[in-house]
């Protein structure tokens, strides 16, 4: 890495020199000649070897200028040699026989050295290219910017600015690859567009770019969002950019600056944010989730993590006889930690099996004493579909001992995958234990009708985004009753989540739905809160009916 920068500087200083530097390369060229031949001279004459020293000037005037700078000066170098006597003591002068045949043997060798060089310059170049640019944009790269700025000196005063396209991977699955490369090179030219004087760009991953400046204000940085978030038309096709922007100031070191920057980018992705500024602040929140995120594997062996329970409600008992499994990490110095913070980062990483794996044993141990006191209860579980085919998980389903008739198993529309054969061969697999399957947060994602189609699920699970304000809004009263009619045809039980109030519960009862869920009934609750209020919630049902 360290020999290809050398050479592509000494390229950039030496090869095909531009302007006043043109002038300045051949005086260099003539002096040398000059000084050759005063050599040359004072040394006796063209008959001894120190006439081969006039290969260092020709061999720096093709560098400079190629094999025609090689033709020029070497045809110059040699006439000019024809004025130095063969014997200095003798002043015997050359034949012209002589001086041409030495003519034309620099020329010969010059050229030849120019014919070398430039394919030397020429690779090396090309090396560059692929080393350090871009394939599709023709951009620096990572390794450009941590190759060419590993001297932070030259970061000193500097902004960086990451945008990520949000919306690549759509972008990609949709249109395909080609219309993909076209977007990204009209979305670098937008780029160039918006770059001054003095700006860097650079090309970090397929959809993330960086932007080195030397000054930001607010105001003109927003008027560049706006022409970047401008729709790109590829073959008539308009695609809008969906950006996440993050900016930072350079403080110390060239990776603490691209640090800085990801974490404002990713702030101001996590709070629907146009862009945010790295501050102090939002520093000590990453640093202070990073501790945290570094401790889940001993939180996991520790058992710092407690279940809590949402009980759904059935409509055609009135009663609670299953509930949802939740997860709250106690911390012992942060307290009770969201799941919204370790999950996402949990589901990314090998560590979601073992929590998984985690989480079925306590559910049914917890089962299992509840059945002792005679408190039957059916427990659902958030799973993710590629923890079902991890051996870990597998086996502690298929070795226990008991009935799994009790246990079911939520999966999120955004955890399938498209080989439907593969996950209806897990699915089926573990329904022979009698365990159960429900679809997850039915209508956020855009296969879900694709889903039941191919996958054998039990249960259909409509997200609260529709049920929370079904009996105010009529579109979402229309996509609930329409989902409740699609499950129902499709032999399925269906479960309403985000329930807040009576209201709703009496709308989804008329729509025949099954199952509700939500605040309407309880916040979620810990193992013996929840024992107390369902039994005290269902003998309050049964004596109603009485």
């Amino acid at each position: 890495m360290r020999n290809t920068k050398f050479f592509i500087k000494l390229i950039k200083k030496w090869y095909r020199p531009k302007k006043i530097d043109i002038f300045y390369s051949i005086l260099l060229i003539f002096i040398l000649i000059f000084t050759v031949l005063g050599v040359i001279y004072l040394t006796g004459g063209t008959k001894y070897a120190y006439t081969h020293l006039m290969y260092l000037p020709l061999i720096l005037a093709v560098f400079n200028f190629g094999y025609l700078g090689g033709l020029f000066f070497g045809s110059i170098a040699g006439y000019l040699t024809s004025f130095i006597p063969l014997d200095v003591t003798m002043m015997e002068m050359q034949s012209p026989e002589n001086w041409m045949y030495r003519t034309l043997f620099f020329v010969l060798v010059s050229t030849t050295y120019g014919f070398i060089i430039d394919t030397i310059l020429m690779t090396l170049k090309d090396i560059e290219k692929l080393t350090f640019r871009n394939r599709i944009t023709n951009i620096g790269n990572r390794k450009c910017f941590d190759t060419f700025f590993k001297d932070d000196k030259h970061l000193q005063g500097k902004y960086l600015t990451l945008f990520e396209i949000e919306n690549f991977n759509q972008i990609l699955n949709e249109y395909g690859n080609f219309i993909l490369e076209d977007f990204i090179k009209n979305f670098s030219f937008n780029l160039k567009k918006i770059s001054q004087d003095k700006v860097e760009l650079f090309h970090f991953r397929d959809n993330t770019f960086g932007l080195l400046m030397d000054q930001y204000t607010p105001h003109s940085f927003e008027k560049k969002i706006d022409i970047l978030k401008k729709h790109i038309s590829v073959d008539n096709i308009l695609i809008y950019p969906e950006l996440s922007i993050g900016i930072a100031k350079f403080i110390d070191t060239q990776e603490k600056l691209l640090q800085n920057a990801e974490i404002a980018r990713a702030y101001a992705k996590k709070n629907l944010f146009s862009y945010y500024y790295f501050n102090n602040n939002i520093n000590k929140l990453h640093n202070k989730k990073l501790s945290i995120l570094n401790e889940l594997p001993a939180a996991i062996e520790n058992n710092q993590f407690q279940l809590y329970f949402h009980p759904k409600v059935e409509f055609k008992t009135g009663l609670i006889n299953c509930a949802e499994v939740l997860i709250r990490w106690v911390h012992p110095m942060e307290g009770i930690i969201s799941p919204d913070l370790f999950m996402p980062y949990m589901e990314e990483t090998n560590l979601i099996n073992t929590f998984t794996n985690w989480l079925i044993k306590a559910s049914l141990e917890i089962q299992e004493e509840w059945e002792r006191d005679e408190f039957p209860m059916k427990l659902a579980l958030n799973t993710p579909v590629a923890c079902l085919k991890n051996k870990l998980v597998t086996n502690t389903l298929k070795n226990y001992d008991k009935s799994l008739k009790g246990l079911e198993f939520e999966i999120l529309e955004r955890n399938l995958i498209e080989d439907f054969e593969e996950v209806y061969s897990v699915m089926e697999c573990l329904k022979k234990y009698g365990i159960t399957f429900a679809l997850d947060d039915f209508g956020t994602g855009f296969s879900a009708i694709s889903y039941l189609r191919n996958l054998p699920f039990d249960k259909l699970k409509i997200d609260q985004m529709f049920t929370k304000n079904m009996n105010t809004n009529k579109k979402d009263y229309n996509i609930v009753k329409s989902s409740i009619a699609l499950g129902r045809s499709m032999g399925l039980k269906i479960v309403a989540e985000g329930v807040e109030n009576i209201e709703t519960f009496d709308l989804l009862k008329k729509l025949n739905c099954d199952y509700a869920q939500g605040y309407f009934s309880t916040k979620p609750l810990e193992a013996t809160e929840f024992k107390k209020f369902c039994i005290e919630y269902n003998n309050c049902v049964k004596a109603s009916i009485k």
